[in-house]
């Protein structure tokens, strides 16, 4: 008899009725059967039976930490060397593709460990892993494809917000708020991604200013060790491609320190910090980025007082920051829409 079928008789019994059918059956179970199935306990409290049976069925469903470590660990190296895009005899062609469903599933795993579990830190550092090989695979191709986030199902922003807040989830503090940098400031981005959307979501979990605060000062000391990095050598192709990254990351920090100060109404000390710092063979483009952050902001003061600063400077703005400067002369305001 189907289970349906059986709610179907139940129904024509009273009360009376169904206490002599549940008798009976109690007694004709074997007292074994009756212990492995916590029949008592399902009889003395139904409810608190049910839920700790769900609790059961939710650990049986949990993936063991132990487990996936390895099986993570050697996914990765093996993206790494590129066993899910080139011919190899490690990882066979017809396997090659899935790779998107077992890092999809990989997230989906350890995000089961909570932050404050045993298991909960390891889980945090393989999710992080998982988010460094997307990211690397966006500006290297480690699979056939040249937007990995996508294909693993899951958006850029929302994979590091995902990071961000388990590695802050236990306390923040100085270890925890530079790993956080770390992963922004060295993260490639994949085609629908801009490197302030990631920067957002940094300054998003650094939600009260003494945060902020220990954020400003670690982002500092990793521009400091940045700076101290330059190689001496002589010009080469590899070497200009090492001084681009490097620019790359000193802007990201830039970004954060002038945002962090924003976020802390430190207007005239983020937009001083910004200009002295950020990087660019050009001054009319630093006076730009900036402007474009401003406007973001709906800085408008200080938008023109920036604007009027570089003029008198000699910077020769484009055509787009000279008919929004004249646009928030006649109208006294930001154009709604920033098209810089």
């Amino acid at each position: 008899m189907l289970v349906s079928e059986l709610r179907e008789l139940l129904k024509k019994y009273n009360q009376d009725d169904l206490k002599l059918i549940l008798t009976e059956m109690y007694k004709s179970m074997p007292k074994k059967l009756r212990e492995d199935k916590s029949i008592d306990e399902l009889i003395k409290n139904v409810h608190a039976y049910l839920s700790s049976e769900k609790k059961e069925k939710a650990l049986e469903k949990q993936a063991n930490i132990e487990e996936l470590k390895p099986k993570i660990d050697l996914f990765i190296d093996y993206a790494y060397k590129q066993y899910y895009l080139a011919p190899n005899s490690i990882v066979h062609k017809k396997d090659r593709p899935k790779w998107r469903f077992i890092v999809k599933q990989y997230i989906k795993d350890l995000q089961t460990f909570p932050v404050e579990s045993p298991e909960g830190k390891t889980a945090t550092d393989l999710l992080a892993k998982l988010y460094e090989m997307l990211s690397y695979a966006c500006g290297y191709y480690l699979f056939n494809t040249d937007n990995p986030f996508n294909s693993a199902g899951i958006r850029q922003t929302e994979l590091l917000d995902i990071v961000i807040k388990r590695i802050l989830g236990n306390g923040i503090d100085r270890e925890s708020v530079r790993s956080a940098i770390l992963l922004v400031i060295n993260s490639y981005v994949d085609q629908v991604t801009l490197d302030s959307s990631l920067i957002n979501i940094l300054i998003s979990n650094l939600k009260s200013p003494d945060f902020r605060e220990i954020a400003i000062e670690q982002s500092l000391k990793l521009k400091e060790e940045l700076t101290r990095l330059v190689p001496k050598m002589k010009k080469s192709i590899s070497h200009d491609h090492s001084a681009y990254e490097r620019e790359e990351k000193n802007n990201r920090l830039v970004e954060i320190i002038f945002k962090l100060n924003i976020a802390l109404c430190e207007y005239d000390k983020a937009i001083k910090y910004f200009n002295h710092n950020y990087k660019s063979h050009d001054m009319e483009v630093t006076l730009y980025v900036l402007l474009l952050h401003l406007s973001i902001y709906r800085l408008k003061d200080k938008w023109v007082n920036v604007y009027e600063d570089a003029v008198k400077s000699g910077i020769e703005p484009r055509e787009r920051l000279k008919e929004t400067y004249n646009y928030i002369m006649e109208n006294d305001k930001l154009p709604e829409q920033i098209y810089l």
